[in-house]
């Protein structure tokens, strides 16, 4: 990368910027005189909605606009921003019941479960339930009790989802079992590893168990992770995506405003030692640059040493960006991945897989990726030698090598 990259601001488009400044909480008074000043330009307002509800950000945006600028949002658009709001927060409210529910008799047959993000992320992070679209209920499991917490959903009406639709599949965070609950809108995900194509990041971990916290909502108790936990749970999955949707980065943000006393310590060494301290830090670039999430001076010092992490930040959302073309996709995960190993060994091992399976990144890279070359002279080298094992070592013998080279990021 030239230092003109490392040093340039890449920019959002109009309606993009504008959301920017709306999905958040607290407003300062610049901040609300800047979208004062927005509102009353030539705002393409249909754009500027779907953009809102591509990002997840609708209630966020209602809150925001509602308080500063409501004598100058049309009217039209301020009221099916409502309607839709109070219709999401309906939805948030039943699913918050349910919730209480399954925990409660997870309870009491014995079963673990902790809700990750969904309600209980709407409230420890936001402090509403109505501020955090959810359509889901994610419950972590220990993996050797699934199969106990699969025969109680089903008991009580739900049904095992073995079809792979559209709306799954935006969801999918890897190896779980999705379950719906007859003639209603619950949905259950039961959950124990986060994982992507070359991505795999263990949720069932002592850690998380040792460190659970109660949640309080709708008058009820249930078990959440610890903020600091949590806060490594949604910078991991953030980046996962690419941080497709501004949702997560504002997830990120809230958090860390409605904790100001987190323990750093903590949140450095255990990210460390499950090998995403990097991952985490791209989430807290993000949140910081977009969104002016309060960091301490030791992480944001952390932050401005890794120059490679303040780049890419700049480039993610990519649907944000006033030119697409410098975005990061999550189409082109495996090479943030890549970037975002937080050592040299973890990452050239990432790169022989990448080479074995003869990843489309080795040989057509993205313009942003700054060891495209390097990897490409070592696929050149590794690809001839794969196919030549292929062809004449036996097939234990491959596995053996194989074994060698990681196959979770």
């Amino acid at each position: 990368m030239t230092s003109d990259s490392n040093t340039r601001q890449i920019p959002l488009g109009l309606e993009a910027e504008l959301l920017v400044w709306c999905a958040r909480i607290g407003m300062t008074q610049d901040l609300t005189a800047r979208i004062r000043r927005r509102v009353q330009e030539s705002v393409d307002w249909p754009a500027f909605l779907e953009l809102a509800e591509y990002h997840g950000v609708e209630p966020l945006l209602y809150a925001s606009l509602s308080k500063v600028a409501s004598d100058l949002v049309p009217a039209e658009f301020l009221i099916r921003l409502r309607q839709k709001v109070q219709v999401g927060g309906l939805l948030n409210r039943y699913l918050a019941q349910e919730l209480s529910k399954l925990c409660d008799e997870f309870a009491l047959r014995g079963v673990p479960v902790i809700p990750i993000k969904g309600a209980t992320l709407a409230t420890v992070a936001y402090g509403d339930l109505s501020l955090r679209d959810f359509t889901d209920l994610d419950l972590l499991v220990p993996e050797s009790s699934v199969g106990e917490a699969r025969a109680f959903l089903m008991a009580i009406g739900y049904e095992r989802m073995d079809m792979v639709d559209e709306q799954s599949a935006e969801h999918d965070d890897g190896p779980h079992q999705v379950f719906v609950k007859r003639r209603t809108l619950c949905r259950v995900d039961l959950q124990w590893v986060m994982s992507h194509p070359h991505f795999a990041f263990r949720l069932d971990r002592p850690e998380f168990w040792a460190r659970r916290v109660s949640v309080a909502f709708e008058n009820r108790t249930v078990p959440g992770l610890a903020p600091e936990d949590l806060l490594i749970v949604l910078c991991v999955h953030g980046s996962k995506h690419a941080w497709e949707h501004l949702k997560w980065v504002c997830d990120v943000a809230e958090l860390l405003r409605t904790h100001p006393n987190l323990d750093w310590t903590s949140v450095l060494s255990s990210s460390s030692a499950w090998g995403c301290q990097r991952l985490v830090m791209m989430g807290l670039s993000i949140a910081h640059r977009l969104l002016d999430a309060p960091l301490p001076d030791v992480v944001l010092a952390r932050i401005q040493r890794e120059v490679e992490i303040e780049v890419l930040s700049q480039r993610m959302p990519a649907t944000l960006l006033k030119d697409g073309g410098e975005g990061v996709w999550e189409e082109q995960s495996a090479a943030l991945y890549f970037s975002l190993k937080d050592s040299w060994w973890e990452r050239w091992c990432f790169g022989l897989r990448l080479c074995r399976l003869q990843s489309p990144l080795t040989m057509n890279p993205p313009t942003w990726f700054r060891w495209r070359n390097s990897l490409l002279c070592l696929a050149r080298l590794i690809q001839p030698m794969h196919r030549k094992m292929k062809r004449f070592l036996s097939p234990r013998i491959r596995g053996t090598i194989n074994r060698w080279v990681p196959h979770s990021a």
